[in-house]
């Protein structure tokens, strides 16, 4: 018996950040019925990443969602 590993599409979100109190919390729920698989903020950087695994979701509309919550700016995917 082989398995085989079953490829999924990886959507990585990028933004800039300028607020952070209970940022993560917000996002969290926010991003409740998606596979997300990283969130992270760089204060170093100024930056959160956040990487979602599976298709069926409009990265577009995921990305625009994100840009209203406070404290986040300009934010892309690939």
């Amino acid at each position: 018996m082989t398995l085989l590993a079953v490829e999924r599409t990886v959507t990585v979100f990028t933004a800039r950040v300028v607020e952070t109190e209970g940022m993560l919390a917000r996002i969290a729920v926010m991003l409740n019925p998606y596979d997300v698989r990283e969130l992270a903020l760089s204060l170093d950087d100024g930056t959160l990443n956040i990487t979602v695994e599976g298709d069926g979701f409009d990265a577009g509309r995921v990305a625009a969602r994100l840009n209203k919550v406070i404290g986040v700016l300009e934010v892309t995917y690939s």
